[in-house]
């Protein structure tokens, strides 16, 4: 069976909504950060998260030599946290923690000050995937903060506007 066209999946994949976080780390590594919008858990027993980083940039090797990393999952509010480890903001290029207010938990990656939820993990499992490389983390630290996560679809920034719960009289499966 032949795979579908690169175009077709990512049209379709631009319809769902995912999660934007900054995957960050730090040690004899070095310090390095991006923006990913392929995190999910992994296990909760015991807790993991497991990140999808593309293969290009500096993270990857560094958070593979640190053998830690931190899972900032953003709110609704930090759009220039999302863009400035995407790149897109030039005067952070040069240090894109500077868009911001950072500090540690466990493993000493940095922190976003006020995330959404952010979770400190120990590198426990990795596998190459084409393009990407998916890291799996133990938890080690866990912060959380009041506020809609940032979400991303249609090849922008969203948040839930009206978010479903199984309360809601009107929500079926």
């Amino acid at each position: 069976m032949k795979a579908i066209e690169r175009s077709t999946f990512t049209d379709a994949m631009r319809h769902i909504a995912t999660p934007v976080s900054v995957i960050t780390t730090d040690g004899p590594g070095g310090r390095f950060g991006v923006t990913v919008s392929s995190v999910c858990t992994a296990s909760a027993d015991p807790p993991q998260m497991l990140a999808c980083i593309h293969l290009a940039g500096p993270t990857p090797a560094a958070l593979r030599e640190n053998g830690v990393f931190t899972v900032n999952m953003l709110g609704s509010r930090h759009g220039h946290v999302a863009d400035s480890f995407a790149g897109r903001i030039a005067r952070w290029r040069a240090d894109r923690f500077a868009c911001d207010q950072w500090d540690v938990l466990v493993t000493g990656s940095p922190c976003l000050h006020d995330g959404l939820v952010v979770l400190d993990c120990r590198l426990v499992s990795e596998l190459v995937i084409s393009t990407h490389v998916a890291f799996v983390g133990e938890v080690v630290g866990l912060r959380k903060a009041a506020g809609l996560p940032m979400l991303y679809a249609n090849q922008g920034y969203s948040r839930p506007h009206d978010p479903l719960s199984v309360q809601d009289p009107e929500f079926t499966l």
